[in-house]
Protein backbone atom coordinates (compact mmCIF):
# COMPACT_ATOMS: atom_id res chain seq x y z
CA UNK A 1 0.00 0.00 0.00
CA UNK A 2 2.53 2.01 0.88
CA UNK A 3 4.36 1.28 -2.75
CA UNK A 4 1.46 1.92 -4.53
CA UNK A 5 1.26 5.78 -2.38
CA UNK A 6 4.79 6.65 -3.47
CA UNK A 7 4.05 5.49 -7.07
CA UNK A 8 0.93 8.22 -7.07
CA UNK A 9 2.62 11.22 -5.76
CA UNK A 10 5.43 10.85 -8.37
CA UNK A 11 3.16 10.85 -11.26
CA UNK A 12 2.54 14.77 -10.88
CA UNK A 13 6.03 15.48 -10.03
CA UNK A 14 7.22 13.80 -13.40
CA UNK A 15 4.54 15.83 -15.46
CA UNK A 16 5.84 18.64 -14.24
CA UNK A 17 9.22 18.60 -15.27
CA UNK A 18 8.20 17.68 -18.72
CA UNK A 19 6.28 20.73 -18.82
CA UNK A 20 9.25 22.61 -17.41
CA UNK A 21 11.56 21.20 -19.92
CA UNK A 22 9.01 21.94 -22.97
CA UNK A 23 8.58 25.26 -21.67
CA UNK A 24 12.52 25.71 -21.41
CA UNK A 25 13.20 24.36 -24.91
CA UNK A 26 10.21 26.55 -26.54
CA UNK A 27 11.99 29.69 -24.68
CA UNK A 28 15.38 28.72 -26.27
CA UNK A 29 13.83 27.70 -29.67
CA UNK A 30 12.26 31.42 -29.89
CA UNK A 31 15.45 32.73 -29.01
CA UNK A 32 17.34 31.01 -31.51
CA UNK A 33 14.34 31.67 -34.07
CA UNK A 34 14.78 36.17 -32.91
CA UNK A 35 18.20 35.74 -33.67
CA UNK A 36 17.93 34.24 -37.31
CA UNK A 37 15.24 36.78 -37.87
CA UNK A 38 17.39 39.82 -37.02
CA UNK A 39 20.47 38.01 -39.30
CA UNK A 40 18.49 37.50 -42.28
CA UNK A 41 16.86 41.11 -41.85
CA UNK A 42 20.56 42.45 -41.89
CA UNK A 43 21.52 40.67 -44.63
CA UNK A 44 18.71 41.86 -46.42
CA UNK A 45 19.84 45.11 -45.66
CA UNK A 46 23.20 44.40 -46.92
CA UNK A 47 22.27 43.32 -50.38
CA UNK A 48 19.82 45.75 -50.56
CA UNK A 49 23.16 48.52 -49.92
CA UNK A 50 25.40 46.37 -52.10
CA UNK A 51 22.52 46.68 -55.01
CA UNK A 52 22.82 50.52 -54.69
CA UNK A 53 26.10 50.47 -54.60
CA UNK A 54 26.22 48.52 -57.59
CA UNK A 55 23.98 50.95 -59.59
CA UNK A 56 25.80 53.98 -58.52
CA UNK A 57 29.34 52.26 -59.93
CA UNK A 58 27.28 51.70 -63.02
CA UNK A 59 25.74 55.20 -62.99
CA UNK A 60 29.55 56.44 -62.97
CA UNK A 61 30.32 54.03 -65.71
CA UNK A 62 27.71 55.33 -67.60
CA UNK A 63 28.57 59.26 -67.05
CA UNK A 64 32.51 58.01 -68.79
CA UNK A 65 31.15 56.48 -71.90
CA UNK A 66 28.61 59.02 -72.29
CA UNK A 67 31.70 61.93 -72.46
CA UNK A 68 33.85 59.59 -74.44
CA UNK A 69 31.01 59.07 -76.94
CA UNK A 70 30.42 62.94 -77.24
CA UNK A 71 33.95 64.34 -77.09
CA UNK A 72 34.52 62.24 -80.21
CA UNK A 73 34.73 65.35 -82.74
CA UNK A 74 32.77 62.83 -85.34
CA UNK A 75 29.75 62.42 -82.93
CA UNK A 76 30.19 66.03 -81.41
CA UNK A 77 29.42 67.76 -84.40
CA UNK A 78 25.80 66.16 -84.11
CA UNK A 79 25.37 66.44 -80.25
CA UNK A 80 22.07 68.67 -78.81
CA UNK A 81 21.32 69.55 -75.32
CA UNK A 82 23.48 68.69 -72.81
CA UNK A 83 25.95 66.71 -75.02
CA UNK A 84 26.41 70.56 -77.25
CA UNK A 85 27.59 71.73 -73.88
CA UNK A 86 30.13 69.39 -73.56
CA UNK A 87 30.85 70.04 -77.23
CA UNK A 88 30.96 73.79 -76.30
CA UNK A 89 32.86 73.38 -73.30
CA UNK A 90 35.67 71.53 -74.85
CA UNK A 91 36.39 74.21 -77.63
CA UNK A 92 36.18 76.52 -74.53
CA UNK A 93 38.92 74.89 -73.09
CA UNK A 94 40.70 74.22 -76.54
CA UNK A 95 40.88 77.83 -76.96
CA UNK A 96 42.16 79.24 -73.53
CA UNK A 97 45.65 77.53 -72.64
CA UNK A 98 45.19 79.07 -69.36
CA UNK A 99 42.23 76.71 -68.32
CA UNK A 100 44.43 73.49 -68.66
CA UNK A 101 44.04 71.66 -65.65
CA UNK A 102 41.21 73.33 -64.69
CA UNK A 103 38.30 70.89 -64.16
CA UNK A 104 34.72 72.63 -65.48
CA UNK A 105 31.44 71.40 -65.23
CA UNK A 106 29.93 70.57 -68.46
CA UNK A 107 26.54 71.78 -67.76
CA UNK A 108 26.92 74.83 -65.85
CA UNK A 109 30.69 75.74 -67.34
CA UNK A 110 32.11 76.95 -63.50
CA UNK A 111 35.01 75.52 -62.22
CA UNK A 112 33.96 71.79 -61.21
CA UNK A 113 33.17 70.92 -57.16
CA UNK A 114 33.02 67.23 -57.09
CA UNK A 115 30.02 65.04 -56.49
CA UNK A 116 27.96 67.92 -57.62
CA UNK A 117 24.04 67.49 -56.93
CA UNK A 118 21.86 66.01 -58.65
CA UNK A 119 19.73 69.35 -59.79
CA UNK A 120 22.71 69.68 -61.65
CA UNK A 121 23.24 66.47 -63.13
CA UNK A 122 22.16 64.75 -66.23
CA UNK A 123 19.61 62.28 -64.60
CA UNK A 124 18.78 58.76 -66.07
CA UNK A 125 15.61 56.50 -65.48
CA UNK A 126 15.58 54.09 -63.48
CA UNK A 127 13.22 51.74 -61.28
CA UNK A 128 10.57 53.33 -59.23
CA UNK A 129 11.77 55.14 -56.20
CA UNK A 130 15.42 56.05 -57.29
CA UNK A 131 16.45 59.04 -59.06
CA UNK A 132 20.18 58.30 -60.56
CA UNK A 133 22.12 60.91 -62.43
CA UNK A 134 25.81 61.88 -62.91
CA UNK A 135 27.93 65.30 -63.14
CA UNK A 136 30.59 65.11 -65.22
CA UNK A 137 34.07 67.10 -64.57
CA UNK A 138 36.19 67.48 -67.78
CA UNK A 139 39.47 68.91 -67.55
CA UNK A 140 41.98 69.72 -70.34
CA UNK A 141 45.61 68.22 -69.76
CA UNK A 142 47.43 70.14 -72.43
CA UNK A 143 48.99 68.20 -75.06
CA UNK A 144 50.50 64.67 -75.19
CA UNK A 145 53.51 64.93 -76.27
CA UNK A 146 54.72 61.54 -78.47
CA UNK A 147 58.40 61.64 -78.34
CA UNK A 148 60.85 60.01 -81.05
CA UNK A 149 57.87 60.16 -83.54
CA UNK A 150 56.65 62.51 -86.34
CA UNK A 151 53.75 63.70 -86.95
CA UNK A 152 52.88 63.11 -90.92
CA UNK A 153 55.36 63.13 -93.64
CA UNK A 154 56.92 65.41 -96.04
CA UNK A 155 57.38 69.58 -95.74
CA UNK A 156 54.14 69.44 -93.03
CA UNK A 157 55.88 67.32 -90.53
CA UNK A 158 56.29 68.09 -87.13
CA UNK A 159 58.03 66.57 -83.41
CA UNK A 160 55.56 67.97 -80.93
CA UNK A 161 58.18 66.86 -78.00
CA UNK A 162 60.47 69.28 -80.09
CA UNK A 163 58.50 71.88 -80.43
CA UNK A 164 57.31 75.08 -78.24
CA UNK A 165 53.61 74.83 -77.54
CA UNK A 166 52.05 75.67 -80.83
CA UNK A 167 53.02 72.43 -82.38
CA UNK A 168 50.02 70.27 -83.01
CA UNK A 169 49.86 67.06 -80.73
CA UNK A 170 46.86 65.22 -79.82
CA UNK A 171 45.05 66.87 -76.78
CA UNK A 172 45.39 65.20 -73.14
CA UNK A 173 41.19 65.19 -71.45
CA UNK A 174 40.66 64.22 -67.80
CA UNK A 175 36.99 62.91 -67.50
CA UNK A 176 35.37 63.29 -63.97
CA UNK A 177 32.38 61.05 -63.55
CA UNK A 178 30.29 61.62 -59.99
CA UNK A 179 27.26 59.08 -59.63
CA UNK A 180 24.56 59.63 -57.49
CA UNK A 181 21.49 57.18 -56.57
CA UNK A 182 18.95 58.69 -54.38
CA UNK A 183 16.18 55.90 -52.23
CA UNK A 184 14.66 56.09 -49.57
CA UNK A 185 16.65 59.33 -48.00
CA UNK A 186 19.78 57.78 -48.65
CA UNK A 187 22.39 58.67 -51.18
CA UNK A 188 24.60 56.21 -52.81
CA UNK A 189 27.92 58.02 -54.46
CA UNK A 190 30.36 57.20 -56.29
CA UNK A 191 33.48 58.85 -58.35
CA UNK A 192 34.97 57.56 -61.80
CA UNK A 193 37.62 59.08 -64.05
CA UNK A 194 39.38 58.74 -66.96
CA UNK A 195 42.24 59.85 -69.24
CA UNK A 196 42.06 60.16 -73.19
CA UNK A 197 43.66 61.48 -76.03
CA UNK A 198 41.40 63.47 -79.09
CA UNK A 199 43.34 63.97 -82.26
CA UNK A 200 44.65 67.12 -83.23
CA UNK A 201 41.84 70.20 -84.08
Amino acid sequence: MLASRHRDLAQPQAGAITIIVALMLLVLLTVASMAMSRNSLREIVTSGFSRQGAMARNVADSGIEWSIHWIDLANSNAATGTAAKLGAEKTALLLDDTLSGVAKDIITGANYASGGTLQTALTLPGPTGVTQGFTIGLTRMGKLPIANMSQGSGPGAFTPASGGPLKLAPDLWAIRSDAQVQQGGITFIHAKEAWLSTPVQ
